[in-house]
């Protein structure tokens, strides 16, 4: 064929099918590792990376039972409430238990129920989150020391804190511990003031170790001539500025709630921030 002599047109017309062809091909291909992409981001925003440890919080309010905390799926959440459900009987058993995909699975949740059969002191509480359990509240020595023996079968090498700590142990300050019965208000606000009592860092959150003291000085309180009353001085956190004043009357606050939990009346006990001139403990006064 000379060389300016046209294509016959059925020649164009399949020169032009051809291109469009790789024209849609080059296209196909491009869209693939978009579209894969795309479904990659998807499936790693639908399955979030958890955060922190799932939590549960238990009280036993003269036999009714309070829960609240969260786990990382429907299904744990509903297993939890059902296992509570069983020990307690549902009409009992009330709270809040939120769903967080962030939060990593439950791994007390497997002996929660037989747990939940033993935790049935009124007046106690006791919290689970990741691998520690924390006692806190009202609670005979003879049940803490059950609680612990059945905590350490069904969760062996867990962190046993608060109330499990010194079980066994005798009294947890041994100036309140040899207080005698008749013992003045005087002299029961001196043993106090010899109680230390910890926070964890710079909150107003009892450290678990103090939790024991806390109890034998509610004990304290409580054995003391009648109308006593006192006041509780948060410790300062180093200076006089609203933040520190604010997290000193927190701490004497935190104190306050867990006297009370212990049996102690309200109207007995007053809260106040420390003076910067105070020292780094918290302490007590008496109010004459």
């Amino acid at each position: 064929m000379h060389p300016h002599t046209p294509f016959p047109r059925r020649h164009r017309v399949g020169a032009v099918l051809l291109t469009l062809a790789c024209v849609a091909g080059l296209a196909a291909c491009n869209r693939g590792p978009a579209g894969s992409e795309a479904q990659t981001a998807k499936t790693a925003e639908a399955a979030p990376v958890p955060r922190y440890d799932a939590k549960l919080s238990l009280v036993n309010n003269n036999g009714n039972l309070r829960y609240d905390g969260n786990v990382d799926s429907e299904a744990a959440k509903q297993a939890v409430i059902a296992a509570l459900a069983h020990a307690y009987g549902a009409e009992r058993v009330s709270g809040d238990l939120a769903v967080d995909p962030y939060a990593r699975p439950a791994t007390w949740a497997a002996n929660l129920p037989k747990f939940a059969t033993a935790f049935q002191q009124p007046g106690a509480a006791v919290s689970f989150q990741g691998q520690r359990i924390e006692l806190s509240g009202q609670v005979a020595e003879a049940d803490r020391a059950a609680l612990l023996e059945q905590a350490r079968t069904l969760y062996p090498g867990y962190a046993y804190t608060g109330l499990f700590e010194g079980v066994g142990a005798g009294p947890a300050n041994a100036a309140l511990a040899a207080l005698d019965k008749q013992a003045s208000a005087a002299e029961v606000v001196r043993a106090l003031n010899q109680t230390p009592i910890a926070f964890e860092g710079d909150s107003a959150r009892i450290a678990a170790a103090s939790l024991d003291a806390l109890g034998d000085a509610a004990k304290a309180i409580q054995a003391a001539p009648a109308q006593t009353r006192v006041e509780i001085y948060g410790p300062p956190g180093g200076g006089a500025s609203e933040e520190e004043q604010a997290l000193s009357k927190a701490r004497a606050e935190a104190v306050k709630v867990l006297l009370v939990v212990n049996g102690v009346s309200p109207g007995a006990i007053e809260t106040k921030a420390a003076g910067p001139d105070s020292g780094r403990g918290i302490s007590f006064k008496l109010v004459k």
